[in-house]
């Protein structure tokens, strides 16, 4: 119980300093912005085809959030081809690192949240990118204030780009190109490069972490008396801000998909870890309700799924990559430029509970959840191997 109340201790410490960093930093900016008006010019532009050799890149992406970082992930096989044999090292925000795992990434290096309360720590950071003497920084974000700092900070040869709030920390921009949605911004810039890049979020997911991803599934009910994994609909109950849906809402969505015949599992963020024993108790023993889970076994899990249902939200993104069909409750239609655009994917501006259960009635998916559920033939993708008894 001491080691549970340190840990809640910890995150309750890591939200109030995201939230003071959250404060500060536009204030933050626009001082530094002012500062470096006076005392940084912009230099002048160097033609990509004049970097010189290439031996070690740093791709920077100093973001928090999970959803930006696998938006990004695109950019790492095009690094790859486009700079063979050179070493590729990534910048990101702690949290996200994770998704990375598997890919073709020599060194990850972590952005921490404490640095605001630990400001000697970035200090020191940087220092040691410095002593790397990387060839070539690219600012991953394609427009990024923070993240244009961080690769003029990184003391490169040369810093590529797309020049906007970033601009004075380049010196290889590339033409900005207008896109219709997130995805297509990392494909515009690898062309630019002269290579091709995947049009949708990368992930890896090994098969270690698909046999966990089944146990879980299994401790919680969702095995079939023949071992393999009934078909179900995940439904991710978190999000940031004003992008989340209420908690109740779920509960209600849930329930309704369940008396339809659907067997639902919902999984909590970490801000609703709290909601876990509630929600339990709300929805009974018909309804899987899961804590909040390592990163790698959630996205396995999610890969079992027949269809995902959440709000605009990394783990839209996460579906995304593992192609999951998704259904998208987004809270304006702002979030369209960054909803799920597979060709069994469902975007709901502003939707209530009856349109999302309509939304998962008319879905391809819906057909196929309720005759696997019935008398179909279940997942075999997952089926327990002799290890994992």
């Amino acid at each position: 119980m001491a080691g549970e109340g340190t840990g809640h201790r910890r995150t309750g410490i890591r939200r109030r300093l995201s939230r003071v960093g959250s404060t500060l930093s536009p204030y933050g900016r626009t001082l530094l912005q002012r500062t470096l008006d006076l005392f940084l010019p912009v230099e002048a532009n160097v033609a990509l085809s004049e970097i010189g050799d290439v031996r070690r890149i740093l791709l920077v992406r100093p973001n928090f959030r999970l959803g930006n970082a696998l938006i990004t992930s695109p950019l790492i096989p095009a690094l790859r081809v486009r700079f063979p044999g050179a070493r590729l090292d990534y910048l990101g925000g702690e949290g996200t690192l994770a998704a990375l795992d598997h890919m073709p990434i020599d060194e990850r290096i972590p952005i921490s949240r404490g640095f605001v309360a630990r400001p000697w720590r970035f200090v020191g950071l940087f220092l040691e990118i410095r002593r790397r003497h990387y060839d070539l920084a690219i600012e991953g974000a394609m427009g990024s204030f923070s993240g244009g700092l961080y690769t003029w900070l990184s003391g490169a040869r040369h810093r590529l780009g797309v020049p906007r709030r970033n601009e004075r920390f380049l010196d290889v921009r590339l033409p900005p190109t207008p896109v219709a949605h997130a995805y297509d911004g990392p494909v515009a810039f690898a062309a630019h490069l002269g290579v091709a890049c995947p049009d949708h979020p990368v992930w890896v997911v090994t098969d270690g972490e698909r046999r966990a991803a089944h146990a879980l599934l299994r401790q919680r009910g969702l095995e079939a008396a023949d071992g393999r994994l009934e078909p179900f609909a995940a439904l991710f109950v978190g999000g940031h801000g004003a992008k989340r849906w209420p908690v109740r809402q779920w509960a209600d969505l849930a329930r309704r998909l369940h008396g339809e015949g659907i067997r639902v599992a919902l999984f909590a963020g970490p801000e609703e870890a709290g909601d876990v024993t509630g929600l339990r108790a709300t929805l009974g023993d018909g309804i899987v309700v899961v804590e909040p889970q390592p990163l790698r076994t959630f996205a396995a899990v999610l890969a079992a799924a027949r269809l995902v249902v959440t709000p605009d939200s990394g783990p839209m993104h996460l579906a995304a990559a593992v192609g999951t069909p998704v259904i998208a409750v987004l809270a304006s239609r702002g979030s369209t430029f960054f909803g799920p655009r597979g060709p069994a994917d469902v975007a709901l501006i502003e939707p209530n509970v009856p349109d999302v259960v309509a939304a998962v009635r008319n879905h391809v998916a819906h057909g196929q959840l309720l005759r696997d559920s019935r008398t179909g033939p279940l997942r075999d993708d997952l089926a327990p191997r002799p290890d994992d008894r």
